[in-house]
């Protein structure tokens, strides 16, 4: 007898996907209130026998590596520890625009083998614009335009792709699942679906996801559990480079980013980002840091604007920087030093559209700011490296020796030493403050 299907209602969190058993006014596991949404629940009844598990020693275990292909990209490459895994299942997330339907259509292009697109959001004949845009060998890609996954997924095994790639996890479903594509059940299910079938056929599978107002994807968090890697893509509108980097990644690094810059003609690799050679002088409100991401040392400029405000409440506005990180950065140069703020617009800008998130750019911040106040400028062969804390001293993280190391070998100077106070910095790098 087969087993009957039974219905049942639960509650799930529209922000983090959170499963309840009964209504509440407030998530227990992300702490929003007035999220959780009522779904019908369907599962197979108890009664069927299941197939028993059955153990293994890690001894008897193949030690078989497991087989890696290039992506033609090698930023991408980096970020991913080597290159694509076969069986492993990637998602890839960023915003509207960024250019992540590009980046899987130049990777599908690379291969040689069968690849397998399932445009859920874009028709065939957009796909060849694209393809006839972009370049690349397109003959063996193959394209379904049904976002049914029950149309497609079992084809996969008749084909035999080296490659999938999902255009998007949040526009496909399955009809046979309650709720419409992008719910909270949909996209939870369909991802298990597709994750099994690239388990049992070794296929290295990338799924798209759109992301929410935060830059997360959007969905179950725990569908970023569910996958192998997590990769981000994300940059400035109005900037040429992307920067990739993996949240998460169980076949390689999670600390290395890889910067591509977008063209006419698709995404090209950027190693040469972040090499500023020093220079003489630098100007008005410009100061340089630099941090390392993974394996490399990347050089930054901070640029920053001051002017008399007009407004009984001073603007600040940053760009690539913290917020909160400027605000109190202002509150110490304002108690430290003479440099007094408190009646002046701030502009902060980390040039390049990178976005500067390590605390070793503190003190970077602080000398651009305080150029643009004085109207002084900043040696161009001075590297600005420290973290600050409240009682306005200088830290210089473990990470520092590596940066002054590959700064001292480009000509720049470092003028910092360990537990240093801001005026002391400032009066080293301008003659009066």
């Amino acid at each position: 007898m087969h087993a009957k299907a039974s219905k049942k209602i639960i509650f799930v969190c529209s922000d983090c996907g959170g499963e309840h058993s009964k209504w509440a006014g407030r998530c227990s596991y992300c702490g929003a209130w007035n999220t959780l949404k009522e779904v019908e629940q369907f599962a197979d009844s108890p009664g069927g026998r299941s197939e028993k598990a059955k153990p293994l020693r890690l001894a008897e275990i193949k030690d078989n590596a497991t087989p890696r292909f290039s992506s033609g990209l090698e930023e991408f490459d980096l970020v991913s520890g080597g290159g694509l895994v076969a069986g492993s299942v990637t998602l890839l997330g960023g915003q509207p625009g960024i250019g992540k339907s590009t980046l899987v259509w130049q990777i599908s292009a690379h291969l040689s083998t069968p690849v397998v697109y399932i445009a859920a959001e874009e028709s065939p004949e957009q796909l060849k614009i694209r393809a006839a845009r972009l370049g690349g060998k397109t003959d063996e890609l193959i394209i379904f335009d049904n976002p049914d996954v029950t149309s497609w997924l079992n084809e996969l095994e008749k084909i035999k792709p080296a490659l999938l790639i999902i255009d998007s996890i949040q526009t496909v479903f399955d009809p046979t699942l309650p709720g419409s594509s992008g719910s909270i059940i949909q996209v939870k299910e369909t991802a298990l679906k597709i994750i099994r079938v690239a388990k049992k056929l070794n296929l290295a599978t990338i799924l798209i996801g759109h992301v929410t107002k935060e830059g997360e994807v959007a969905g179950p968090k725990t569908l970023e559990h569910l996958v192998d890697a997590v990769f981000y893509l994300d940059g400035e509108r109005g900037q040429s480079e992307r920067f990739l980097r993996a949240q998460k990644n169980r076949f390689g690094p999670t600390d290395e980013m890889g910067v591509l810059r977008l063209t006419e003609k698709g995404f090209v690799s950027a190693a040469d980002f972040g090499r500023l050679s020093p220079e003489n002088k630098l100007p008005l409100g410009v100061a340089r840091t630099a941090v390392v991401e993974g394996s490399r040392v990347y050089f930054v400029e901070v640029q920053a604007l001051v002017t008399k405000s007009s407004y009984n409440f001073p603007r600040r506005n940053c760009v690539g920087y913290d917020f909160n990180r400027l605000e109190m950065l202002l509150a110490i140069l304002n108690q430290r030093t003479k440099v007094n703020l408190s009646s002046y617009d701030v502009f902060v800008n980390i040039a390049g559209g990178y976005k500067l998130k390590d605390p070793i750019g503190d003190l970077a911040v602080i000398g651009a700011l305080a150029s643009a106040y004085t109207k002084k400028s900043i040696s161009g062969k001075l590297l600005s490296l420290g973290e600050i804390d409240l009682a306005g001293r200088i830290h210089l993280p473990e990470s520092a020796k590596k940066i002054i190391k590959a700064a001292q070998k480009l000509g720049y100077g470092v003028p910092v030493d360990k537990n240093a106070e801001i005026p002391l910095f400032l009066s080293g790098i301008f003659r009066e403050i």
